[in-house]
Order: structure tokens, then sequence, then C-alpha cells
């Protein structure tokens, strides 16, 4: 009978409490300190440990909807770069990488994935002229603790007309957090139209979890 490895159990183990911890935020403050904490292992923990599969769904999903794959693109709180590695396997050249966290953010830097960085709070007004980008991506900000649907008016100043914006926002908070309300006011304001809102798990293996949604700016 094979022997199952210690060093994996460990390893999952130490995933899913992280994870816990992700879910349990409630300030800013409490994020910014998680991912300085995690920012080193985070793809092994996410990857290997949870067998995550937010980030590869979404750029599929996100590449569907923008065939230009020479055009600027946004990765929203892209943390270590997760969703740009399955870009630049989908051929985008021209990725933006956006986070709050400097050591998130530096572990992206190492990867040489992105055009450039940007160090933003979503919370906040971002300093980006209007219809910057072509495109836009996000795999786990709108969940537990972290971003909630006001910053939908800033990533939409951000995009040109016709631009694409991809995100997952966590099945929990589509109600109570008002993402849906949020949403059909956008829609209703002619800001943007709701394409696909598909639902899916973020884990291998796991029930769905998520909305994987795809808005367009009008």
């Amino acid at each position: 009978m094979p022997q199952s490895d210690p060093n994996k159990k460990f390893a999952d183990e130490s995933s899913k409490k992280l994870l816990k911890r992700a879910y349990s935020l409630s300030t800013s403050d409490d994020a910014k300190k998680l991912y300085r904490d995690w920012a080193q292992t985070y793809d092994h923990h996410l990857e290997t440990g949870l067998k995550y599969q937010g980030p590869k769904k979404i750029a599929t999903l996100f590449a569907q909807a923008m065939t230009d794959r020479s055009s600027p693109v946004l990765d929203i709180g892209c943390g270590t770069g997760l969703v740009a590695d399955y870009l630049i396997e989908e051929s985008f050249v021209n990725v933006v990488g956006l986070d709050f966290s400097p050591e998130m953010l530096a572990e992206a830097d190492q990867k040489d994935i992105y055009c450039s960085l940007i160090e933003a709070d979503l919370e906040e007004k971002l300093l980006i002229a209007d219809a910057t980008y072509a495109g836009a991506i996000s795999c786990g900000t709108f969940t537990h603790g972290h971003v909630g649907p006001s910053a939908f008016h800033e990533i939409f100043r951000v995009l040109e007309r016709g631009a694409p914006f991809a995100c997952t926002i966590h099945s929990h908070l589509w109600t109570s957090a008002g993402f849906d309300q949020a949403l059909a006011v956008l829609e209703n304001e002619r800001v943007m139209s709701i394409e696909t809102i598909n639902d899916e798990s973020y884990f291998d293996g796991e029930s769905a979890d998520g909305k994987f949604c795809i808005f367009r700016k009008i």
C-alpha cells in the first residue's frame, strides 16, 4: 500500500488555515497583514495545496471576450501574478498588474510577466486616467473581507468603451454584500452591460462557490 506523504498533508493543512484566515478578514489592514505573511508561499499554497482553478477559468473566459491580444489589460488585485500567468499563455502581451500589497507585487515582479505594476487600493480613487485600458480582469478580489462593489465605478472609469471586464465574485457575498444591486444600477445607468455570469468553483473538486462574470463597458 502506498504511503501518504506527511509533508503534503502538512502543506494542505497550512493552505487551508491561510484560506480560512483570508475568508475571515474584516478590515483592509487585516488583509495587508495576511498578504504580507503569505506572499512568498502564496502560489504553492493555492495551486498545489488547494488546487486553485479560479485564475485559469477566468483567464479563459476573458480570452473569449477580448480577441485583441496587444492592447493594454489591467489585472486588478493581481497578487503574485497567477492570472497573468494564464493570460500570457493566451498570448496577451500588454498586462499591467494592480494590487495593494507591496509584498505580493514584489513576488509578481520577479516573474517578469507584467509590463508594469501599480500599488493602489481599490477602495480609493485610482490615479489612472479615464479610458486607459482595453480590458480588465480580476480573480479572488471580490470575496470575504476584501473589496466591495463600490470599486466597480473606478474600474469601469478606467476602461475604454467596449472593453470587457472579467471577474470572480464570491457567491456568498453576491446578495449579502450588495453586488447584485450594484451591478443592476450600473446596468440601468448604461455604464456597462452584463454578458456572462457562470456559477463555478474556485477549487478543483469543490462545489460552485463563485460567480464568474463578463461585463462590458458601454
